[in-house]
């Protein structure tokens, strides 16, 4: 036998390179395609009996090592971005990497395809392959030679995307006029592309998923997300990820270290996929219900959001095409515990974090018995015609930087288990990475102004250091003591920055010796000098005042 793996590679760049929406959408749903159907469909070419079935699933009854009728090729698991398949002989191993790799060249250019085979004999622990395998294919990828396409001969026109030779003129759609584009743009315009009034491939799988309500669609482009122009166009990026998932699926390998198990194996590792993969979809469902039952109560084409005294604090105004109106949200990748999304910069964290509770709530009883699946999550909020490739670079940034903090309750607080949250205000330009952002801007004197990443839940480590403190700042500086007061509250933010004596002098002199609002109970100090511990309580929750739309 000959188990092949299949994965891609420089993803990131694939999808996010470029500042159109319709590019990015197309892009994504080409990678999901190179790992699911397309290699099924190369499956199917090469071997006359197999385990998929003609809606696309696998079917469990059947299986290769049945010798009274035995597969020639048996895909053990497809999802997540990767795709497991045997083979009951090495040249039908060779014909698939030779049909898929031909898909991909033809129909996805520049799209990074890895593929990894391994010989395996039914007598060998299959967990312990598939692991071998994995090695094998991180080396391979770390070892594969970086593409360097010819930029072209002669008298050529560049690609506004990617900056490659163009082969074709795009028609124009929209707000975007007809352009030269590149094969690899051309592709993923194919994508997206609507035949006959009819939704594209992009948008037939997304719907197949995310069905929209009547009277609601997705937006194609980044300006269609709700934003007011000149005063509030900007949109958030929102990148979130499972945690330790890739750990709970080698500890399912490891309870089946023998190869009399293999046939247990196979069965566990794909109960718990299809377990995740219908969690997380059913998260994103829940994220769209709840945003579309907001919009309806504020009469089903805006967002309207006010503080205390009846003032507007934020609009988001649904655009409306042909009589329907377009979502201030759309998911760009979507599928396993891996979601990135854009929306409206002003729900940004409320749909990440609604995204994540859902998540949790929804995996509470996985198969391999080791409780609810977590995520963390980093959201970069920028202006809409802010370079796109850059906002998902920041947004990847910050959702490493809560995995990274939630590694550090965990070192610290033994099995504790739960999903973090950072995010980052990109209002004007970028220079440096977040941490040289974070130490530039939000260093001061006393501290750090910021509480960032921050636990969704209880913090074991840092009980200040949660979003239920931040989420209590923003609703009292949204309530009656203080939202008609924005100088007071400038002054306020401007005192924060100077330390715990300006802030007593604040009080004294603007507040009537009254305390800071009481955001965190099991500390003392914060309502009378802001600081606690070397961190500011309330700059998150200034700076978020004008910003945040609870759902």
């Amino acid at each position: 036998m000959n188990l092949v793996v299949v994965d891609t590679a420089q993803i990131q760049p694939y999808i996010f390179g470029s500042n159109r929406l319709r590019e990015n959408v197309g892009a994504s749903h080409l990678v999901a395609q190179a790992t699911t159907t397309w290699a099924k469909e190369a499956v199917r070419q090469v071997a006359a009996r197999h385990n998929i079935q003609s809606t696309g699933m696998l079917d469990d009854t059947k299986s290769i090592e049945n010798p009274s009728d035995p597969l020639d090729a048996e895909v053990l698991y497809a999802g997540g971005g990767n795709f497991f398949v045997l083979f009951c002989e090495e040249s039908l191993a060779k014909d698939f990497t030779r049909v898929l790799s031909r898909k991909v060249l033809t129909d996805a250019p520049n799209l990074q395809l890895v593929i990894v085979h391994n010989p395996f004999d039914w007598g060998e622990s299959l967990a312990q392959k598939i692991k071998a395998t994995f090695k094998k294919l991180t080396e391979e990828k770390r070892a594969r030679t970086l593409s360097a396409p010819l930029l072209g001969l002669g008298v050529t026109v560049m690609c506004r995307s990617t900056g490659l030779p163009a082969v074709a003129v795009a028609p124009g759609i929209g707000d975007d006029p007809p352009r030269p584009v590149s094969a690899e743009i051309l592709a993923k315009l194919r994508a997206v592309e609507r035949k006959d009034g009819s939704p594209s491939e992009a948008d037939q799988r997304l719907r197949a998923i995310l069905p929209p309500p009547d009277g609601y669609d997705y937006p194609s482009q980044l300006d269609h997300l709700g934003g007011t122009r000149g005063e509030h166009n900007y949109i958030a990026v929102v990148h979130a990820d499972g945690n330790s998932l890739g750990q709970r699926i080698m500890a399912i390998g490891e309870k089946y270290p023998d190869p009399s198990q293999n046939r247990d194996y196979i069965k566990a590792l794909r109960a718990f996929s299809k377990k995740v993969d219908k969690a997380a979809q059913q998260a994103l469902r829940d994220v769209l219900n709840k945003l579309v039952a907001r919009i309806q109560n504020d009469g089903g084409g805006r967002i309207v959001y006010k503080n205390a005294l009846g003032k507007i604090i934020a609009e988001v105004q649904l655009r409306r095409e042909d009589g329907t109106y377009l979502l201030p949200f759309r998911p760009i990748v979507f599928g396993g515990d891996d979601v990135t999304f854009v929306c409206d910069g002003r729900l940004g964290l409320s749909l990440a974090i609604e995204y994540m509770q859902r998540l949790e709530e929804h995996t509470k009883n996985l198969p391999d018995g080791k409780g609810r699946l977590t995520a963390c999550a980093g959201v970069a909020i920028v202006k809409a015609h802010y370079p796109f490739a850059r906002a998902y670079a920041l947004a990847d940034e910050l959702c490493r930087k809560a995995k990274n903090y939630r590694r550090i309750i965990r070192d610290s607080q033994g099995d504790w288990d739960g999903s973090c949250l950072d995010w980052h205000f990109a209002l004007s330009g970028l220079s440096g990475g977040i941490d040289e952002i974070r130490e530039r801007e939000y260093k001061v004197r006393s501290g750090s102004l910021t509480l960032r990443p921050v636990t969704l839940g209880d913090n074991p480590k840092d009980s200040c250091r949660t979003w239920t403190v931040v989420e209590k700042g923003i609703m009292e500086f949204q309530g009656e003591n203080w939202a008609g007061r924005r100088n007071k509250v400038k002054v306020l933010r401007d005192a924060l920055r100077e330390g715990p004596d300006a802030v007593q002098h604040f009080l004294r002199k603007f507040n009537e010796n009254k305390p800071l609002p009481d955001v965190e109970l099991s500390l003392t100090g914060w309502e009378t000098t802001g600081w606690h511990g070397g961190y500011c309580g309330y700059f998150d929750a200034i700076e978020l005042a004008d910003w945040f739309i609870p759902l």
